[in-house]
């Protein structure tokens, strides 16, 4: 029966007290919804925006944001590498691809590394692809690298330092591999080493990086290393070639040097060619830019597929042993009561009062003299009874009509048939809710899941996920949890019918 009857709706009372309660549920809905929502778009950012706040991110209209992030995703979040490469804003492109593509791979290194605060790269997933087709396995790779990599998706580049006078790289089947990878990469992964990089460079060493150590003609109206240009007389390039660069540049000469030999003016186009490769490309560097982190995410679920596979098996045993012990315990209590019930039910309630944390190590030191860590019954046995769900199912189990019992018990029906086909057919949707809460439970569990089972082959997704964060930035971690919370979702959006009868107090029915 409602509270406000019809006619009294229409008072001008009624309809602003109806508006306010409509105001106050619209805003906790919000309250509830926004959070998830932000959770579920920081997933789409990067190291640049994961911090911001922002519902929709700035990427996904302003191009101006997507050329920073793309920036820093190709010179892997180095603020120095971004300024000095940052060059040629106006220039003209014409030509710039070719002269990268005809760079040999010492002149030039790898663009879109892996930076120290992140967990993947295009530069990795592409040598990674690359590994996979040539030596199918991780096995392989690992026999040809000499090296133990759990998955293929763990094998990272070798280290390149080329623009480091006297560097020489370990002359291995994993640098010839690199090598040849290198040749494939398009003209976009290619950072040219730059005579003014390495001036710069080599004045940071000399002053042991004190800008302020530097004579002005060296700084030539710069405030920092970084901005510091290529400089213009011969005698300082001639210094250039004989203490600064490496090897592979003595004969060809810089990197400037080699364009301006092609007829092409100063400055080089980098700046210029990676604003048109962003104008042209925008569509395609949105969506990796948008999914890079939910596939990461999926791919690190893979590679430890026996994550999905024990939580799997635990929850469908924590569900099973639950709807067993639990409805069990509180049928007979409910059909056979005693003196000492209500003394029971009272020591069943009593341990609600005590946190899940403080049985942890009594139990953990049980099950160890048991021999049972690292098993799923570790996992099981400990939440198998439930107080709250004893105490619920016995209030349902009393809430339901004596003469059903009594008209089965005329008929001959022994007491456990009449459980299995009155009781329980009659606490379906009770059963439903239980049956949600042992899922949210088991699917949920961190913590304990990590205590009693510490071997990695039995940790769950739950185990997987914190260890991921150990790692992974902001970002990843929000794609990580939304993923996570995509069972549950759909699990109560299936059962939301069943959930609404089932939450049912005792005595209400």
């Amino acid at each position: 029966m409602p509270l406000v009857g019809k006619v009294g709706r229409k008072r001008f009372r009624a309809r602003f007290a109806m508006a306010m309660v409509y105001l106050l549920l619209i805003a906790g809905a919000i309250t509830t919804v926004y959070p998830f929502l932000i959770m579920v778009t920081t997933g789409f950012k990067g190291p640049t925006d994961q911090n911001d706040n922002k519902l929709v991110p700035s990427y996904w209209s302003d191009n101006e944001e997507l050329l920073a992030k793309y920036r820093d995703d190709k010179y892997s979040g180095s603020l120095e590498l971004m300024t000095t490469m940052g060059i040629g804003d106006s220039a003209d492109t014409q030509g710039y691809d070719e002269f990268l593509m005809s760079l040999p791979p010492d002149q030039w290194i790898a663009g879109f590394k892996t930076p120290s605060n992140q967990v993947t790269s295009r530069l990795t997933q592409r040598w990674q692809q690359f590994l996979e087709k040539k030596y199918g396995t991780v096995e392989s790779v690992n026999a040809a690298f000499n090296e133990i990599n759990g998955a293929m998706q763990l094998v990272s580049p070798p280290p390149e330092r080329l623009e480091i006078k006297g560097w020489e790289p370990k002359l291995d089947q994993k640098w010839k591999d690199w090598l040849e990878f290198k040749n494939t990469l398009p003209a976009e992964f290619r950072i040219p080493i730059t005579g003014q990089r390495l001036w710069q460079d080599y004045l940071r060493t000399d002053t042991k990086n004190q800008f302020d150590a530097l004579p002005e003609e060296a700084k030539e109206g710069a405030s920092k290393f970084e901005e510091i240009a290529y400089p213009s007389d011969h005698k300082r390039r001639a210094l250039i070639l004989d203490e600064v660069v490496p090897v592979a540049f003595q004969s060809a000469g810089t990197i400037e040097q080699q364009w301006e030999a092609q007829g092409h003016d100063l400055p080089l186009p980098i700046a210029a060619a990676e604003k048109n490769l962003v104008a042209t490309s925008e569509k395609s560097l949105r969506q990796e830019f948008t999914w890079r982190n939910y596939n990461y995410v999926l791919d690190y679920v893979l590679i430890n597929g026996r994550a999905v596979v024990n939580t799997a098996i635990f929850c469908i045993l924590t569900i099973l042993i639950q709807l067993t012990v639990n409805p069990l315990a509180a049928y007979a209590l409910s059909r056979f009561p005693m003196k000492s019930t209500g003394k029971i039910l009272l020591f069943l309630l009593a341990t609600m009062a005590f946190p899940a944390e403080v049985a942890m190590i009594p139990s953990f030191l049980l099950l160890k003299d048991l021999g049972l860590l690292n098993t799923f019954a570790a996992l099981v046995l400990p939440t198998a009874a439930s107080g709250y769900m004893i105490f619920l199912l016995k209030g349902f189990f009393d809430s339901l009509p004596q003469e059903v019992f009594e008209s089965g018990q005329i008929d001959g029906a022994p007491e456990w048939l009449m459980m299995l086909k009155i009781a329980f057919p009659l606490s379906k949707p009770v059963f439903g809710y239980m049956a949600l809460l042992a899922f949210m439970g088991a699917y949920g569990a961190f913590l304990y899941a990590f205590l009693v089972a510490q071997d990695r082959s039995m940790w769950t997704l739950m185990v997987f996920i914190y260890q991921l964060q150990l790692i992974a930035p902001r970002a990843v971690m929000m794609a990580a949890v939304t993923i996570a919370a995509v069972p549950t979702l759909f699990v109560f959006l299936a059962a939301q019918r069943v959930i609404m009868r089932g939450i049912v107090l005792p005595g209400e029915r």
